[in-house]
């Protein structure tokens, strides 16, 4: 009998279904200071800022990147969009990153918050809704609802 319990204790696990977070997906805005010079920025460059394989701008800054929480629906969208993964299935490899010196980007808990660090903090780098994007800081980069990215502010429509 606690054979059978384990096994279907072991065997539900592995069918969780994966968070539901489709019905809340929209644009989402990476941002950096007015001050930074980077006017866009590639996916593969964004990825490895928040990977922390990139630490520091061309122009020599240092970079901060800041995360949402795990459970944020714009932090799942951005994990799963630019880094392929859920957050949860990230701490094995910050684990093993933190006995190197290697910590994962700071969590702010608002996009409010997000945009201030941002605004106050050189060389740091978020992602907010592109619709509460303002001009205290500028977007370099927007992720699209279906996991494609653009440059292109046109991608955005607000009510």
């Amino acid at each position: 009998m606690r054979l059978l319990i384990a096994i279907l204790l072991a065997t539900s696990s592995l069918c969780l279904p994966m968070p539901s977070f489709a019905a809340d997906k929209t644009v989402i805005a990476v941002i950096v200071a007015n001050d930074n010079p980077n006017k866009s920025m590639a996916v593969g460059e964004l990825k490895l800022i928040y990977w922390r394989k990139k630490t520091y701008w061309a122009h020599g800054q240092r970079i901060h990147p800041i995360n949402l929480p795990p459970d944020n629906p714009l932090r799942l969208q951005f994990s799963t969009s630019i880094l392929g993964s859920l957050p949860n299935t990230q701490s094995d490899y910050w684990n093993g990153l933190y006995f190197h010196g290697v910590s994962p980007p700071h969590v702010l808990y608002s996009e409010e918050a997000a945009i201030r660090y941002v605004q106050e903090t050189a060389g740091s780098i978020a992602y907010v809704d592109a619709c509460k994007l303002d001009n205290r800081v500028k977007a370099v980069l927007w992720v699209l609802p279906n996991g494609e990215t653009s440059t292109d502010a046109t991608a955005v429509k607000c009510n």
